[in-house]
């Protein structure tokens, strides 16, 4: 007798990302950014800092404002962006470094912490390229907006 049993479904390979919620607060007021950003978003927004060390400072302060209105949402952009020039209430462009620094390292543009080395795997890829051929272009804040130390 012949065992008829139907066909296994084929396996589905899920890439599907669980995302938290991007909050941060400044003086009392939350604010909220995008829980991801789309690829091409993503590029856009490391990019904004490509080549602003040498920047004039309305070109870095142009380059902060179009970064977050990229990523946050809309009324936690309209918040900020008239905080950057409320005399009462103001946020400063030291603080809108840190904020765009947490934002780069939420959404991986750069790490938190020097990576340490590792001892496993091969030591050159086996398949010619390079390790870091994957990886999104490293995004640079300004020196005028660096954070320093409190």
């Amino acid at each position: 007798m012949t065992n008829l049993t139907s066909p296994q479904p084929p396996t589905i390979r899920d890439f599907t990302e669980k995302h938290q919620r991007l909050l941060f607060q400044i003086d009392g007021d939350v604010f909220e950014a995008a829980r991801a950003l789309p690829g091409k978003v993503l590029a856009r927004f490391g990019s904004r800092f490509a080549d602003m060390d040498n920047a004039a400072p309305d070109k870095q302060l142009d380059a902060i404002t179009e970064a977050l209105a990229m990523v946050l949402l809309p009324e936690s952009n309209a918040v900020f962006q008239k905080r950057l020039d409320d005399l009462e209430n103001p946020i400063s462009l030291e603080q809108a470094g840190h904020v765009i620094e947490y934002l780069l390292e939420a959404y991986g543009q750069r790490p938190t912490e020097p990576s340490s080395p590792s001892s496993t795997g091969p030591s050159s890829p086996a398949s010619g390229t390079s390790s870091t051929d994957a990886q999104p272009p490293q995004a640079s804040i300004p020196a005028t907006f660096q954070p320093t130390a409190s």
